[in-house]
């Protein structure tokens, strides 16, 4: 078959993709006046909303609405894989409903979007199927990608605000508050500074509300953010509620040995810092360097009568 005669089937086939869930999409608009109506607003401030929504809002919701429907034939249908999903979900401090669609759609936009474009750029190329089969990976691949680092960058958020946390715990609780009462006002005030984790303290706290123990939400902080800090503060707590202890003193020296880890990561990346400089030296400094000693050198060598 001619390249460009099946490069028109590819482009007809995404329109009429896109064409279907922009259809769909728009069919789905009826649905949003029920929600309100049972959420409690009014018909004015449904239609006040409507109007205050920015175009970037729209294009926004209209990309979430297009990776649910596309994630829906490829949703996984085994209850354990989708709690390991929402499990890594959960330490990357994504709580919402629709996440695991947006996900599972993100890696089928993904692939397609990488399987169109590696076509052009390997038929520019001349290499069409190493085009198509590096950048579809890629486009795969790029949401759990993005998971990854969205996971890593929210365990180093929570482990880098624990400590200025548990300065303000350990104040409140020598005023005269509870531990609950002290983790929903250390939620309050880091708002700003550390967001991630006032919003896990405000959801430990909130599940104390719905009537959990103390000793069960502090457990389930440890285990849905995966964070070792947090895993062994929540032991601690439970620990002194059970031996009751003095709360105030054990966070004191929690708090500092946590400073104290903190200091020796910092000391142990200054340590690692100049063995990774040896390989940018080596590959990219050094070799520059001698062609702008030993250049002028090597030039006059060749032009002398040595070599002619």
């Amino acid at each position: 078959m001619d390249d460009q005669l099946l490069l028109i089937i590819c482009g007809a086939g995404a329109l009429g993709l896109i064409a279907f869930f922009v259809v769909q999409v728009m069919s789905q608009r009826g649905d949003g006046k029920l929600r309100d109506r049972l959420k409690g607003k009014g018909e004015f401030a449904a239609t006040a909303a409507t109007q205050a929504k920015t175009p970037r809002a729209g294009l926004k919701e209209l990309a979430q609405r297009l990776g649910q429907l596309a994630a829906e034939p490829f949703m996984p249908k085994t209850r354990e894989k989708q709690s390991g999903l929402r499990a890594d979900l959960a330490r990357a401090g994504v709580y919402s409903t629709s996440a695991v669609r947006a996900m599972t759609g993100g890696k089928v936009i993904g692939l397609g979007a990488g399987l169109g474009f590696g076509y052009l750029v390997g038929s520019a190329m001349g290499y069409p199927l190493l085009g198509v089969t590096i950048l579809g990976l890629g486009g795969y691949m790029s949401p759990k990608i993005w998971m990854k680092m969205r996971i890593k960058s929210n365990q180093r958020a929570l482990t880098n605000g624990l400590a200025d946390a548990l300065d303000l715990m350990v104040v409140c609780i020598e005023a005269g508050l509870t531990v609950d009462s002290a983790m929903q006002r250390v939620g309050q005030e880091l708002t700003m500074a550390h967001p991630a984790l006032s919003r896990e303290l405000s959801i430990a706290h909130m599940e104390t509300r719905v009537g959990l123990s103390r000793a069960e939400s502090l457990k389930n902080l440890g285990q849905r953010t995966g964070n070792v800090a947090l895993q062994s503060l929540a032991s601690m707590l439970i620990q002194a509620d059970r031996f009751g202890t003095s709360v105030a003193q054990a966070l004191r020296v929690h708090c500092e040995t946590l400073r104290l880890n903190r200091q020796m990561a910092a000391e142990e990346n200054a340590a690692k810092a100049s063995v990774k400089m040896t390989f940018p030296l080596v590959l990219f400094i050094f070799p520059a360097t001698f062609i702008i000693l030993a250049g002028p050198t090597i030039l006059n060598l060749m032009n002398s009568e040595l070599f002619k």
